[in-house]
């Protein structure tokens, strides 16, 4: 198997006020810098060509590439790419990786990132520090650059693994040969040799690609990707750009060791975490609120105040989860929103956002109730009072 690019991502919530306590004071202490060089043109060429943002993200990368994975005595060096996604107030932290061991040790990395623990060769590493598992060293980069912000834990996770190749054959005939390694990556499972072939094939689903060169396969987590473009393919669209435009266009000539950013699988992945890194906080959120509500009921004229406000959010939560992308890649984002449950989520939320409306209505029915009830009594006593000062009058006209 060829080269294996793995970038493995987490989505976090996080407000205007602490991304500037997150960023400008990584950026001050030298935690974080902005990317440069070959590296950042790559990133900058990739968005300019195939994301569309209201707000361009802020990226930095983790300074000195202090994060690694250790494999007996080797070194698997690893960066880390820091996010602000102004328009989603959201972080994303991901860690890149090539690795060339095959698809054994690129399962058993995604394994140890997932929090699985090794007493053996492989071993996550932050500066000067080891740890049993991957996910434990980035769980100390993440405390680092986010001492003193009150933000969420990495909880959201998916990944991209790319298997990157240079002759421009299509890959998708190497799936069909044998699609069980790259159900393996894709699922994260070392008994991938024992899978039925059919059972793996059925499980990667269609394949998606807008070139011959390209296959991409969503699951559960993550996206697969086959890579083979070759020389003819960016030789060619070099001499048409300057052919037609007098320039040529920088990202058909993408090589990057990112895994996933060329052709956009990696901004898919991005997208969908965040989106379902905010579900889960709206809902989190709401059943707080609903709790608080019925526990505080002498409190009811400030929750509703607040649960409206939380159910007007909810709207442009639910546009941003039906929102897309280009058509080019937007096809296979909604296999992934399929794969990765947002359906369900969203079905969560509606229900949510039902229970949040009836609680509303019932509020507002028993204030007008009550009012009511109040007016009536006023309405009755009224008359009665009425009635006793015609009695009066006539007494005392008598």
């Amino acid at each position: 198997m060829s080269t294996l690019l793995l970038s493995f991502a987490w989505a976090v919530p996080l407000s205007r006020e602490q991304s500037i306590s997150v960023f400008d004071r990584g950026i001050e202490s030298g935690l974080l810098s902005t990317m440069d060089g070959k590296f950042g043109e790559d990133w900058a060429s990739a968005e300019d060509f195939l994301a569309h943002y209201t707000e361009k993200p802020r990226r930095c990368v983790l300074s000195g590439d202090p994060l690694s994975l250790e494999f007996g005595e080797s070194t698997l060096p690893c960066r880390v790419i820091v996010t602000w996604h102004p328009a989603y107030h959201s972080m994303t932290f991901i860690v890149t990786t090539p690795i060339t061991g095959g698809p054994d040790l690129a399962i058993a990395v995604l394994q140890s990132l997932q929090g699985r623990v090794s007493s053996g060769a492989l071993r996550g590493r932050y500066r000067d520090e080891t740890h049993s598992s991957a996910k434990e060293s980035v769980t100390a980069a993440f405390a680092e650059l986010t001492a003193g912000s009150e933000t969420e834990e990495l909880h959201r996770k998916g990944w991209c693994v790319e298997v990157r190749g240079y002759d421009g054959h299509p890959p998708g005939r190497t799936v069909e040969a044998d699609p069980r390694p790259f159900y393996g990556l894709a699922t994260s499972d070392e008994g991938w040799r024992f899978v039925p072939r059919d059972v793996a094939r059925e499980a990667l689903g269609q394949q998606w690609g807008t070139r011959t060169f390209v296959a991409a396969y969503a699951m559960a987590n993550s996206i697969v990707c086959l890579n083979s473009k070759g020389s003819e393919y960016t030789d060619h669209q070099r001499e048409l750009a300057l052919t037609l435009f007098g320039e040529t266009e920088p990202y058909f000539e993408i090589d990057s060791p990112v895994g996933g950013l060329d052709h956009g699988m990696l901004f898919i992945l991005e997208r969908v975490l965040i989106r379902m890194a905010l579900a889960d906080q709206w809902l989190h959120r709401a059943q707080e609120e609903l709790a608080r509500s019925l526990s505080n009921p002498d409190g009811k004229k400030a929750a509703n105040r607040k649960r409206r406000l939380l159910r007007g959010s909810l709207d442009d939560l639910l546009e941003m989860l039906n929102s897309v992308l280009p058509p080019e890649i937007d096809s296979l984002e909604r296999r992934l929103v399929t794969t990765m449950g947002v359906e369900r989520i969203i079905q969560q939320l509606d229900r949510q956002a039902e229970a949040m409306d009836d609680e509303t209505r019932y509020s507002y029915e028993s204030v007008v109730s009550a009012r009511v009830t109040r007016l009536t009594v006023v309405t009755v006593i009224l008359t009665v009072v009425t009635i006793i000062l015609g009695v009066l009058q006539v007494l005392v006209s008598l």
